[in-house]
């Protein structure tokens, strides 16, 4: 069902127990300036808040999977610690949306934040979680952590260098996760388990195509122009998802993955304003 997305906090005991996880929010330079005409940079936060919901959803399905796969408690009680990190971040974002002027509207379907399994997977909870954590993991966290960095370093704010310095720091565990995750498998992971996640591995990473080659626009507040991001996300690409995936037996082709498929897509046609948090919104909004 399609809604506006919004966000609440119930208090009570259950704020309590989430306050020594959020308190450093509170921390940051919450008294610096920032432009309240930044529409574009609204957007950027507007829509992170959306993909950190919605990643918090993916490690809630990955926490499940591991359970029913039988995988060893340490990987299933951080999966499932790190959707706390994602509700932060949300909670994070959604601040930096209304310090900048304001959320935007934003309608959403709840019901669709993470893609169902593949026929394959349905019956397999190790091949399912595989599938999660190749997607979530491996290609949608291992992107996001350096594509942060970058976005950090053009910032031009002290409050949202902070903010992207903090999320980093979580994000990297939640890439690794997914690499410790394929290695524990590995021995039940048969030559044909390989061969379908490299499959899914090249339709996630061509998810994020229309994100490059666009029109170039500025850099600041969480923003990041193409000059910038589309050289950084081409490396990372290669270096921190292709090569460990290829070392792991799940080979895909970066070039091929990322090739420009049809006619030119709506995002095309869009201001080009590049921002780490473009790959967690398409992430989200392929469901993944």
């Amino acid at each position: 069902m399609i809604r506006g997305f919004e966000l609440t906090l119930l208090g009570g005991p259950w704020g309590r127990r989430l306050a020594p996880r959020r308190a450093w929010i509170d921390d940051l330079p919450w008294q610096e300036p920032l432009p309240q005409d930044a529409t574009g940079a609204r957007v950027v936060w507007t829509r992170t808040a959306f993909s950190e919901y919605a990643s918090a959803a993916a490690f809630a399905e990955l926490t499940g999977a591991l359970l029913a796969a039988g995988a060893p408690i340490d990987l299933v009680a951080a999966a499932g610690d790190f959707v706390v990190d994602e509700i932060v971040h949300t909670e994070l974002a959604a601040r930096l949306a209304a310090a900048l002027g304001g959320a935007v509207a934003l309608e959403v379907d709840l019901g669709r934040l993470v893609r169902p399994p593949t026929p394959a997977a349905a019956a397999d909870p190790l091949l399912w979680a595989a599938e999660l954590a190749v997607r979530t993991s491996c290609i949608g966290e291992s992107l996001t952590v350096p594509m942060l960095r970058v976005a950090r370093d053009v910032s031009g704010s002290p409050l949202i260098g902070a903010a992207l310095t903090a999320i980093v720091a979580d994000e990297a565990a939640h890439a690794q996760l997914g690499w410790w995750l394929l290695d524990w498998a590995a021995p039940r992971l048969d030559e044909a388990a390989r061969d379908h996640l490299a499959g899914v591995a090249t339709a996630a990473i061509a998810g994020f195509a229309p994100l490059l080659d666009g029109d170039c626009h500025t850099s600041g507040l969480g923003a990041v122009a193409c000059d910038h991001y589309d050289p950084a996300f081409r490396a990372a690409l290669a270096h921190a998802v292709v090569r460990p995936l290829a070392d792991r037996g799940i080979v895909v082709s970066a070039s091929l993955a990322t090739a420009r498929r049809g006619p030119a897509s709506a995002a095309d046609a869009e201001p080009a304003e590049r921002h780490t948090m473009r790959v967690r919104e398409e992430r989200a909004a392929a469901g993944t």
